[in-house]
């Protein structure tokens, strides 16, 4: 069910359930990767279920993606909370082959 809640209660609900990005203020932007608009946190669709949790959802009319789908506008695909955790993977991944490679390099099995 979609609801209608206060300013400051949608600032709270955003920030509680969009565990991919940080919201400062209403105001911040998101684009949507499915629908690529544009949009601020006044305008994201916030549904209610009966057992007290919410979902978000893109507000623009017939898309319905959620907040792993949001990018900051400018940036793609790398949120600006995960994005120090992506670059760690990738440099464990990146070293994990390299290591490998040494190793089959100098006729050892990996």
């Amino acid at each position: 069910m979609n609801v209608h809640v206060s300013l400051d209660e949608r600032l709270s609900i955003l920030r509680a359930e969009d565990r991919f990005r940080t919201w400062a203020s209403l105001d911040d932007r998101r684009s949507c990767t499915l629908c690529e608009k544009k949009f601020n946190g006044r305008q994201v669709e916030i549904r209610r279920f009966a057992n007290g949790r919410y979902e978000l959802h893109c507000p623009t009319e017939g898309c319905n993606s959620e907040p792993h789908q949001w990018v900051y506008p400018g940036k793609l695909l790398v949120s600006r909370v995960i994005e120090q955790d992506w670059w760690r993977a990738v440099g464990k991944q990146s070293k994990r082959r390299l290591t490998g490679l040494s190793a089959r390099a100098q006729g050892h099995s990996a």
